[in-house]
């Protein structure tokens, strides 16, 4: 096979780092670059000295949304359905998105030129986004009359009704700055500045303690599918845990050697 490493892995002291790398087609994604999307993000979750992950695109963009270009015409199209190819890639694309949404470490995506359509998709399914100010978002894919349907899903899991319906519906364009005030974008960087910027938070997630982080992440996705009096009750009991393993820790303490002489 020729064909280039779809994904370039590293791993910077505990963050390991993932590029998207198909820079002649804007990193869109094709079922390869998935399966190796999906092979790499598993790698770094079983990884013990891997604390954070950061997904990033090679070239002038982070991810221009699916691949369409081997859908063909009608004939194909009625190939691909009949065949369950089809069913396969669009479930492929689903898989990885759930890698991200519960990830057992804390994702970022670090954005320059346009995240769109299923590119948009990959930084909604991360924990956070970091995004360069000229950074670009949406899911033009709207207005050719073809629904965004993952993105619509995410972004209700982001915002209220009406912003989430707007960005769905309308498939306008949205500038990172904008994305900062609506709380879909976490930080901005400036130009040239965006890996030195994502770095610095993946090194502030580091120096946390994993089990804290983990918890908390754990805590917050379940806390988001409870009523406001369910998720207090989860919190509680969080909360309960951490003050009895408090307790008794000294408990499991091995004793202090008695003074020398002594039996």
């Amino acid at each position: 096979m020729n064909d280039p490493t779809l994904i370039l892995s590293r791993t910077d002291g505990a963050t390991a780092w993932l590029t998207l790398n198909r820079p002649a087609k804007r990193n869109a994604l094709n079922d390869e670059l998935l399966v190796e999307l999906r092979a790499a993000l598993d790698r770094a979750f079983t990884d013990t000295t891997v604390r954070s992950i950061v997904l990033v695109g090679a070239g002038v963009c982070f991810c221009s949304g699916r691949d369409r270009g081997n859908v063909g015409n009608a004939d194909s199209v009625r190939a691909v359905m009949q065949d369950g190819s089809l069913e396969a890639s669009v479930s492929l694309f689903t898989e990885v998105l759930n890698r991200l949404l519960y990830s057992p470490k804390p994702t970022i995506a670090a954005v320059h030129g346009v995240a769109l359509a299923g590119g948009q998709a990959l930084t909604l399914a991360c924990d956070f986004v970091v995004a360069e100010r000229s950074a670009k978002f949406g899911n033009p894919e709207m207005q050719f009359g073809f629904p965004a349907a993952m993105n619509t899903v995410l972004l209700a899991h982001h915002l209220g009704r009406r912003r989430a319906l707007e960005i769905a519906v309308t498939g306008a364009s949205y500038s990172a700055e904008t994305y900062l005030q609506w709380g879909l974008v976490n930080r901005l960087a400036a130009p040239g500045e965006l890996a030195a910027t994502a770095t610095r938070f993946a090194d502030e997630l580091n120096a946390l303690a994993p089990w804290a982080v983990r918890r908390t992440r754990e805590l917050l996705r379940a806390a988001e599918s409870m009523g406001l009096a369910q998720a207090m009750v989860s919190g509680d009991q969080v909360n309960q845990l951490l003050r009895l393993n408090g307790q008794l820790a000294p408990l499991f303490e091995a004793p202090a050697a008695g003074p020398k002489g002594t039996n």
